[in-house]
């Protein structure tokens, strides 16, 4: 990872919306994302097939110099320092054979230079040259470059396997992008094959002999195509070494064609040697059509050549090509436990592909070889190009859902195929919006294949956490996002209501307002309804917890009223009681005071008969005996107090040197004490007894939980939800700030008025939010929506 993000995303206005009535956790609904065309190429030993894909259509490129659908894997120097590939380099090879070069595969991840014309190259460089001829006749066919590209290789060879980073350093040379690898003989198996497709639930094997290696897979037909379940290849086995055998052959009953005079000049040895090669080749195509050939040598004899001898010869060619496979069979046999005692899996049928399988020969000692129908693909020496086409028009299966908690989880991490990949960049901006099922990013796995990153719900990117390519571990944190399940909040109420003094919500979901003279009530729409009418406190005024008692000061802060709201008739008296209990004097006050039920408080007494303040918790209420729950001694500074977020019994207390957690129903056995998170004592807290306590410090602008920090602007009042996950900060700038107290990173700014944050409150069930200060009350909410910034 190279980069680490603290920002947040802004939010953009929205007008207010009725709020919805749950929350759906639901899937969304998901229309296929649109894939822009894409390159396939399959470039092979002897010659190179490929297709451009775009909307699901399927069309080959033709080699611009002959119009045919195979390109010749071959260059030429131009004598001026240049590369010519294809048909024209074919042609010069009589002319320049010198300059001329073929097979250039066999020679990826070598470090052994390859000479042109006596300059040195190395065999990415002129495959390079090869995959930008065809890119440019992409772009030709296309009217624009291909938005990625998917190259065949060989199924041999892990990720980091010498030849598999040659072929990626060739495409990247080539000026292609977002290169993903995907292996040969799977891509054949998604070729449609002659006759009636393959049966869901199919096993196959894959005998893919090409010009120059070997490929086997065995896959499984599944509902969304073929599924790989093991594959193997030899790398010194391919057509090319057939025309090497047969030559071999012919020279052994006749006159050593190969070897060229011994005044022969280098060149004319060379364009003895290829012209020799192309014969060879051309009497064995020629038997796929009849069962003897015979040809004019270019040495001038006549060569026949007919299906036994080319039968004997493939044989003992093919004999490791079959071996390689019953090997895969026994892995697979033993993997899935079908027969642990060293025997093969049942195939259901033998796929054979490849330029060599055109070959009656070869159709037929495969099938003895396996007693398992042969089929073939429509066009075997285009299977492998067809078939990776098709598998790249089916792009929803691999694309990428974010690894999350629950919808909305921040931080995005997805999990990939192999456990890592590399990242190959983003195609959603830092600060842009994107909608549900959005592709975010394109990474390749660690088996070559190029995944798409997509969002699961719509959201805003913030940041992105990698550079292109960087590699990372399936779950890394790969993007911040702000989300709209179930940190994006909805502007749904406001109203102007005058002074607020406190808020409180009831289980059933009304928000009550306390003012100077009356207490209302919010129960959704736009409407708010006076509750009751109260004496003016010079001040004190607490809701219960569950809102439906209001308990005020009276005189001197020596005593209290309760004030009962649920009651459709005022009581004709109001019950009193005492908030300074035991033996007290002219010096004793009280501290802090806290509703913990609908008639009892939860007071701080400070005693200074002689200047040196002691502090006591006791319980206290309207018919309640006061109860001395704990004595805490001296304190430099009074002691903080508040109710345990998501809990009805337990309480807190700052205290001199801890923060302790406690029942204040009498007998209760919690009680514990957690160290601060800084040095310094707190100056305002939030406590969930399951989770470290939030804590802002004397600054009012740093906001610690555990070691994470966190900096704001001036904070007012801070309160956390009901879960503990989140607190709301009320700012003096104005607005509340919704953050993850696991990441500790804001995910919500939530405007309220210039006159700043008072005091908020939490619904019970933690869905709405609800800000005072300056004269009014927003509500916020929750929603299945985008994030917003203003009413």
């Amino acid at each position: 990872m190279s980069k680490k993000s603290k920002r947040t995303a802004a939010v953009e206005p929205a007008a207010p919306a009725e709020p919805a009535a749950t929350a759906a956790t639901a899937e969304p609904a998901e229309e296929p994302a649109p894939v822009g065309p894409v390159l396939v190429v399959d470039f092979g030993t002897s010659t190179t097939q490929a297709a451009v894909v775009e909307g699901g259509t399927v069309r080959m490129l033709h080699e611009p110099a002959t119009g045919a659908a195979s390109w010749p894997s071959a260059v030429l120097a131009d004598g001026s320092g240049g590369v010519l590939v294809g048909a024209p380099a074919e042609r010069g090879k009589r002319l320049h054979p010198l300059r001329y070069r073929a097979e250039i595969k066999r020679d990826l991840g070598s470090r052994v230079p390859l000479l042109l014309d006596g300059a040195s190259h190395s065999a990415t460089e002129l495959v390079a040259a090869v995959l930008r001829a065809v890119a440019a006749e992409a772009h030709r066919v296309l009217g624009r470059a291909p938005e990625r590209t998917v190259l065949t290789v060989p199924a041999g060879g892990g990720p980091d396997d010498a030849r598999r980073q040659a072929m990626l350093a060739a495409a990247e040379a080539a000026g292609l992008s977002r290169v993903g690898l995907l292996a040969e003989p799977l891509a054949a198996a998604w070729a449609p094959p002659v006759g009636a497709p393959f049966p869901v639930g199919s096993t196959v094997l894959v005998h893919d002999l090409g010009g120059g290696t070997f490929d086997a897979a065995l896959v499984r037909i599944g509902d969304a195509g073929p599924e790989l379940l093991g594959h193997g290849s030899l790398d010194d086995c391919g057509g090319r070494d057939l025309d090497v055998a047969l030559l071999a052959h012919l020279g052994g009953s006749g006159p050593e064609r190969r070897a060229a005079p011994p005044d022969t000049d280098e060149a004319a040895a060379r364009r003895a040697a290829l012209d020799l090669d192309t014969f060879v080749r051309e009497l064995k195509h020629g038997l796929a059509m009849a069962e003897r050939v015979e040809d004019l040598a270019p040495d001038g004899t006549v060569v026949a050549l007919d299906r036994d001898t080319l039968r004997a010869v493939a044989a003992e060619l093919l004999e490791p090509t079959v071996e390689s496979c019953r090997a895969l069979l026994r892995v697979a046999a033993a993997s899935e436990n079908t027969d642990p005692g060293g025997g093969t899996a049942r195939v259901d049928a033998v796929l054979v592909t490849g330029g060599t399988s055109r070959s009656p020969v070869v159709r037929e000692l495969i099938g003895e070889a396996f007693g398992a129908p042969v089929r073939q693909p429509e066009d075997p020496q285009l299977a492998v190009v067809r078939g990776a086409a098709a598998w790249a028009a089916l792009t929803a299966a691999r694309d990428l859902r974010p690894v999350v908690r629950e919808p909305g989880t921040e931080p995005l991490a997805w999990d990939v195929p192999g456990g890592s990949a590399v990242f190959l960049g983003p195609l959603v901006a830092e600060g842009t919006r994107y909608a549900a099922g959005a592709v975010l990013a394109d990474v390749r796995s660690s088996t070559g294949t190029v995944h798409r990153l997509r969002a699961r719900y719509p959201g805003e990117l913030v940041r992105w956490h990698t550079d292109p390519g960087g590699r990372f571990r399936s779950g890394d944190w790969l993007a911040t996002t702000v989300e709209t399940l179930p940190n994006a909040f909805l502007p749904v109420w406001r109203h102007t209501v005058g002074t607020v003094h406190t808020l409180g919500w009831t289980p059933g979901g009304a928000l009550r307002i306390v003012t100077t003279h009356h207490v209302h009530e919010w129960t959704g729409g736009t409407d708010v309804r006076r509750l009751a009418t109260v004496k003016p406190a010079i001040e004190g005024r607490w809701l219960s917890p569950d809102a439906d008692t209001l308990t005020t000061t009276v005189g001197n802060r020596r005593t209290a009223e309760v004030h009962r709201l649920d009651r459709e008739e005022p009581a004709a008296t109001t019950p009193a009681f005492g908030l300074l209990p035991g033996n007290t004097t002219s010096h004793d006050r009280l501290w802090r005071s806290l509703p913990v039920g609908p008639d009892r408080l939860l007071v701080v007494v400070v005693r200074d008969p002689s200047g040196y303040p002691q502090y006591e918790l006791w319980t206290v209420g309207d018919g309640h005996t006061p109860n001395l729950l704990v004595d805490l001694g001296y304190q430099k500074f009074g002691p903080d107090l508040g109710r345990c977020a998501g809990s009805d019994e337990l309480v807190w207390v700052v205290t001199q040197s801890n923060t302790r957690i406690l029942s204040w129903r009498p007998g209760g056995t919690t009680d514990r004490t957690v160290a601060w998170a800084a040095s310094r004592r707190p100056q305002r807290s939030a406590v969930h007894p399951d989770r470290p306590p939030v804590e802002l410090s004397a600054d009012l602008c740093t906001v610690l939980v555990g070691e994470k920090v966190l900096t704001t602007p001036p904070v007012r009042v801070l309160d956390l939800a009901p879960d503990g996950r989140h607190v709301a900060l009320g700012l003096d700038a104005g607005w509340a700030l919704v953050v993850d107290c696991d990441a500790l990173t804001p995910i919500a700014e939530l405007p309220h008025s210039s006159g700043g944050v008072s005091t908020l409150a939490w619904s019970h069930d933690g869905s709405a939010l609800a800000l005072a200060g300056d004269g009014k009350v927003t509500v916020w909410r929750r929603e299945l929506s985008a994030p917003h910034r203003g009413l």
